[in-house]
């Protein structure tokens, strides 16, 4: 069968690569610890549980509008005009599929042929993939003001699609990149589905830069932060005219998100569950300051993380090779910095979204491996 150019343009993601190995490993009896994938541990908020488990048993599993339940919509603006002092209202948002379906959406509604698109490197590996399938072009430029500025002066940039918090580097845009992009680039595509997870500094957002949404679209969700991976809900916030044309690829490609799912978010935002979450957001900076501590310790280069739940680490070798060695022989699972952008090959990420004990037991493991 004749597959079609733009999907065959698409690469691996080499995290997905890794687990398969780890889980056909977990198969033969041998137990791997999970220092690859970028999924929290913990559950969802207790009470967003019971909510999706009562909208099951009351029947509420029909479609709902192509926009999204009006109760959740309401519930993401205020919970977003309260954290940033926006005054957005219900005509700006969308409930997604996943946030990454947002992602698409998004750049759907807004690319054209052969459209430049400035991506920090390294960064997520589906951003590339989804600009190609789209035929656009991707232009990189370093986690350096200088280098966006040449990139920027050499290319007729359209937009601009940034992650902060950062995966997988675990860092926030600077504040002085922030102001230089908007200042240059007509539009920006934010993703900001790690926000919440701040450990040192102040959170920095887009909307600090454009509350009104003049020239962003601001995506988020509830896989992150919430630790929802599974009920696949994200948001967008927009002119209303954006959300109106995304409305129409979501009515022809999705119909609407899950209704339940959206019942069981409507109380994610409650005090309850955010209670919840920051008591989480406590273990996971102390595992952050574990990992930091251990490779400061063994004298080994990294990223200084202070968001997310990754850190960035230069190996000074080949990482696909060294990530699938130490997988084998320690079962310990990390991921290729070579999935993550060119000139990348030499670093790994660790998801410090485990266990303590775990991340501990694991780092040991990865530390020892790198040593020997």
């Amino acid at each position: 069968m004749m597959l079609s150019s733009r999907l065959q343009a698409f690469t691996p993601f080499e995290v997905m690569e890794i687990l398969d190995i780890a889980n056909n490993l977990e198969k033969q009896g041998k137990k791997v610890i999970h220092l690859e994938i970028g999924e929290p541990d913990f559950s969802p908020p207790p009470k967003v549980i019971r909510e999706t488990i009562n909208a099951l048993k009351n029947g509420k599993t029909s479609y709902t509008s192509s926009y999204g339940i009006k109760t959740l919509r309401e519930k993401v603006v205020n919970y977003i005009n309260n954290k940033y002092k926006t005054k957005l209202n219900i005509e700006n948002t969308i409930i997604t599929p996943g946030t990454s379906l947002g992602l698409f959406y998004a750049l759907s509604a807004l690319l054209e042929k052969d459209d430049k698109i400035l991506l920090l490197n390294p960064t997520y590996p589906c951003y590339p993939n989804f600009i190609k399938f789209l035929e656009g072009k991707v232009i990189y430029a370093k986690w350096d003001l200088e280098d966006i500025k040449k990139k920027i002066r050499e290319n007729k940039i359209k937009l601009a699609l940034i992650n902060s918090p950062s995966n997988p580097l675990g860092i926030q845009i600077d504040k002085e990149v922030l102001n230089f992009l908007y200042e240059h680039i007509p539009l920006i595509v934010s993703d900001e589905i790690y926000q919440g997870l701040i450990y040192e500094g102040k959170e920095l957002s887009s909307l600090h830069f454009d509350p009104s949404l003049e020239k962003t679209i601001y995506l988020n969700g509830f896989s992150k932060y919430f630790g929802m991976t599974g009920f696949r809900l994200g948001y967008i916030l927009a002119k209303k005219e954006v959300i109106e044309a995304i409305l129409k690829l979501q009515q022809n490609l999705f119909l609407c998100p899950s209704s339940f799912s959206q019942e069981g978010a409507i109380y994610a935002f409650d005090e309850e569950s955010i209670d919840y979450i920051e008591n989480i957001k406590k273990e996971l900076d102390r595992r952050r300051r574990l990992v930091i501590k251990l490779l400061k310790e063994a004298n080994i280069d990294f990223i200084y993380p202070t968001g997310a739940f990754y850190v960035f680490v230069n190996i000074k070798r080949n990482s696909k090779n060294f990530c699938k060695k130490l997988l084998l022989k320690k079962q310990v699972a990390l991921t290729p910095g070579s999935g993550f952008g060119p000139g990348n090959e030499n670093f790994i990420r660790i998801s410090y979204a485990n266990s303590y004990e775990n991340v501990k037991e694991g780092m040991k493991r990865f530390l020892e491996f790198l040593k020997s």
